[in-house]
């Protein structure tokens, strides 16, 4: 059975190198996932939450987390911000 960490655990300074980079993965694989459930560009989300296309392509890479905009990130896609940061076992995708 695959475990997730809990919302307290997901600190960069708390997480084994590998915990960080399945956590970059994760995020960036449900972003991906709305985005494109959506039918919006890279470039149009980031437009929709007040960032740049170039962060939008990190996360959804793997390369960065970017906790700051996850907020901004979920409205713009209508989903819910902890489905987003933390995925299923904490959170619906919906927003209810």
């Amino acid at each position: 059975m695959q475990t997730f960490p809990l919302p307290s655990q997901l600190k960069e300074d708390t997480m084994t190198q590998t915990e960080l980079e399945q956590a970059k993965l994760a995020i960036g694989a449900r972003l991906r996932e709305a985005r494109k459930a959506k039918g919006i560009t890279q470039e149009k989300l980031a437009k929709l939450a007040s960032t740049t296309q170039a962060v939008i392509q990190k996360i959804e890479n793997g390369k960065a987390i970017h906790t700051r905009i996850v907020d901004r990130l979920a409205l713009a896609l209508q989903v819910n911000p902890a489905w987003l940061q933390w995925g299923k076992p904490f959170a619906g995708r919906r927003v209810e």
